[in-house]
């Protein structure tokens, strides 16, 4: 070997670990910035006089657009009613939806959608307008955080946007526009949602229901059960399952009966971990599942979540 490869040899290894301690302490330094720019806003915000434009402006001068962007994020997700009126001046005044809009201009793709994302958190009026060019993207999820984007910039038109949206939306994406439909202030009544034709809103529905533990929702669950929808069929008897509802009725029985094996199996894990015996259980279950149930009734962790 000569001693130019030894030298490559050596140096490999030292570049990977240069490399690591640069972004290591870019990272670092990074996070210290956010961690002083959301001091600085949190101030403005809980100060007893409106701020004037002079102090939100200082804050542009201080700290670069991208350290605004994920500051005023991070605290846009923590707050709700006035404050967030306060949060939004700041970003009027700094113009910080801009730097978001020119990037998502911009951007394609995945990058675009993460855009629209953050835009999402910036309730206002301009935003808005510029969701509105990217409801017909080709990209599913760029459609979507477009559409969360509208639901955060116009609540009151919140349940429109989202029975419009083409495309069937995930439990996960419920809950998410649940929290901006929240923030805002926009009201949110369940049982319009439950009994909705809509499937985006009952899945809405479902997820409110499991998420308050809403007593009052089981006749709605137990009829969405039934739906052909397969997935929110098996998330109604799941959130049935979550706030304790009569799971001996037929209509759960036939359910079950056209799940699969690992959802019959995930229904009956969700059954033991909220507390129902073999014997409202046994029914439903196969000679096999009997068997399993009871072993995960009498294990050491299900002891612990009943009692």
């Amino acid at each position: 070997m000569t001693n130019e490869a030894i030298l490559i040899a050596f140096a490999l290894p030292l570049a990977a670990t240069v490399t690591q301690v640069a972004h290591s302490t870019y990272k670092r330094l990074r996070n210290y910035a956010v961690a002083r720019c959301v001091w600085r806003i949190s101030n403005l915000i809980m100060a007893e006089e409106e701020p004037s434009d002079e102090e939100m402006r200082a804050l542009r001068l201080r700290f670069p657009s991208d350290i605004m962007v994920d500051s005023v994020i991070f605290i846009a997700e923590k707050i709700y009613g006035y404050a967030l009126y306060r949060l939004a001046l700041i970003v009027e005044v700094c113009e910080i939806e801009y730097v978001l809009i020119y990037r998502i201009r911009h951007s394609k793709g995945a990058a675009k959608a993460r855009l629209l994302s953050k835009l999402s958190a910036m309730s206002h009026t301009l935003i808005a307008e510029e969701a509105e060019a990217y409801i017909g993207e080709e990209d599913r999820n760029t459609r979507f955080c477009a559409m969360a984007t509208l639901v955060s910039a116009r609540p009151d038109r919140a349940i429109h946007y989202i029975a419009k949206f083409d495309e069937p939306i995930t439990l996960l994406e419920a809950a998410l526009l649940t929290q901006l439909m929240r923030r805002n202030g926009a009201p949110i009544a369940y049982t319009p949602l439950l009994i909705s034709q809509n499937r985006n809103l009952q899945m809405l529905g479902i997820y409110l229901s499991g998420h308050f533990s809403i007593a009052d929702a089981e006749p709605h669950l137990q009829r969405l059960i039934e739906e052909e929808d397969k997935e929110v069929a098996y998330l109604a008897l799941q959130t049935l399952c979550s706030i304790r509802g009569n799971i001996s009725t037929s209509q759960i029985k036939d359910a079950l009966q056209q799940m699969a094996s690992h959802q019959r199996f995930s229904f009956l894990l969700h059954a033991v971990q909220n507390c129902y015996s073999l014997r409202s259980c046994a029914p439903l279950l196969t000679t096999e599942e009997r068997t399993l149930f009871a072993q995960q009734i009498n294990s050491y962790k299900c002891r612990i979540v009943c009692n």
